[in-house]
């Protein structure tokens, strides 16, 4: 039977050869190729603190989550503690900024000279509260009994 706190796609991952691991896109987020080791986000409960060593690292993060990095071959014992609820691997993030570089004309000037990163800018918001009064004394005109007027 497999294991039920390991999630699925780590599950797939251990299983795998390592070739298909590094085809993928997914499989392979969270392996230290280097080291032979996963950096696996942890469910527990209880002291996970105990099990750090020179084997297997414990960053204790909060309610209830740590970052364990350990060797692919004590996956399977390490999630059969009693302190381990679930263990899973990190994910990939993607992020779905094309739309806006296309509507704010970003890609002309990062793709060819003036070759615009961001670097060295430095943005300030100085908030005067002014909108807050604003919106105050709206609501107070509405509580005196009047309409607002609807601007176009």
């Amino acid at each position: 039977m497999a294991n039920q706190k390991l999630e699925v796609l780590l599950g797939l991952a251990l299983s795998v050869e390592e070739a298909e691991r590094k085809k993928s896109a997914q499989l392979g987020v969270g392996f230290i190729e280097e080291t032979r080791k996963w950096e696996l986000i942890v469910k527990y409960n209880g002291d996970i603190g105990r099990l750090q060593s020179n084997v297997i690292g414990v960053e204790e993060l909060i309610a209830g989550y740590a970052i364990v990095t350990i060797p692919e071959e004590l996956i399977d014992t390490f999630s059969q503690l009693d302190e381990v609820e679930y263990v899973e691997k990190p994910k990939r993030l993607y992020f779905s900024t094309l739309q806006g570089k296309q509507a704010s004309c970003i890609f002309p000037v990062t793709r060819r000279n003036p070759y615009l990163t961001g670097s060295g800018v430095l943005v300030a918001v100085i908030d005067s509260g002014e909108c807050v009064i604003i919106l105050l004394s709206q609501s107070l005109f509405i509580l005196a009994g009047n309409e607002p007027s609807r601007r176009v």
